[in-house]
């Protein structure tokens, strides 16, 4: 029984953490969509790109060949394009999550409306 109590008690110290958790990073959406699509795009594009290319220039530098760097401007300019992609894709679907969550809000706060005095 004690443990059973331990168990709940740790199952909603879990709930209210991912609770906070999801308000935090839908704040923090909220701060990003305000400075816009096109500067998360191009920002998480050269980002990834130049990560990228950094470190798989490192990996050959150390486990090919430690002679000839290998930074190439086609590899750097399609991982960027491929980051763009990226960014793309990654603000529609936290902006797909953040409507979603605007709409739970809207669908509670008009149900408790309706329901008080």
């Amino acid at each position: 029984m004690k443990r059973l109590a331990i168990m709940n008690r740790s199952l909603e110290r879990i709930k209210v953490w991912r609770s906070l958790r999801k308000r935090r990073s839908l704040e923090r959406w909220e701060q990003i969509r305000a400075a816009g699509k096109k500067r998360f795009v191009v920002r998480t594009g050269l980002t990834y790109g130049l990560t990228v290319v950094g470190a798989t220039d490192f990996f050959n530098h150390v486990f090919v060949d430690a002679t000839q760097p290998s930074i190439s401007v086609v590899k750097l300019i399609v991982f960027v394009l491929f980051g763009f992609y990226i960014g793309s894709d990654a603000w529609s679907n936290r902006e797909a999550e953040y409507q979603k969550a605007l709409g739970e809000a809207r669908a509670t706060a008009l149900q408790d409306s309706k329901t008080s005095p």
